[in-house]
């Protein structure tokens, strides 16, 4: 089963952005958790950057990221300014994703994965011009924090 989990939009400003989204969604703005986090790419380059789900109704979430070191998401933000970032999609399986997607035309970013995978990403140009991530079913907690217990499984 593969359903949207999230919509990913950058931003350059982290706090009013959460601020105008949960104004606009009626979500309690206190209610809203920032989170730090970073990610290795492929050519190990280490980026950072702090992020806040909002939820917007039956299950799906907005991610709002700001990148806090250079990387990925720091060169879209000054290539491209603020805006839709990603899309991502939860599912049981991420490696029989990845082959559904390669079928379909839009193959795994990088080399092949080796190990348990909880998160992927797929190359926009594969993907008409869409970042797409696809995360283990689990793998966030509703607040937007890892969630240890998927990882543990891995």
């Amino acid at each position: 089963m593969i359903r949207l989990h999230h919509v990913g939009v950058v931003v350059e400003d982290l706090m009013s952005a959460i601020s105008k989204f949960c104004r606009a969604l009626g979500v309690d703005e206190k209610k809203i958790v920032v989170h730090r986090g970073q990610y290795s790419t492929r050519d190990g380059e280490v980026e950072e950057f702090e992020y806040a789900f909002i939820p917007s109704g039956n299950g799906t979430m907005i991610e709002l990221v700001t990148p806090k070191s250079e990387g990925p998401t720091m060169r879209f933000l000054r290539k491209r300014g603020e805006g839709l970032f990603h899309l991502a999609f939860e599912v049981d399986d991420v490696y029989s994703t990845i082959e559904k997607f390669k079928e379909a035309g839009i193959p795994f970013a990088g080399e092949n994965p080796t190990g348990e995978l909880v998160s992927v990403f797929f190359h926009p140009k594969h993907a008409h011009g869409v970042l797409l991530q696809v995360v283990k079913k689990g793998l966030f907690l509703p607040d937007g924090e890892i969630n240890p217990e998927t990882l543990l499984k891995t």
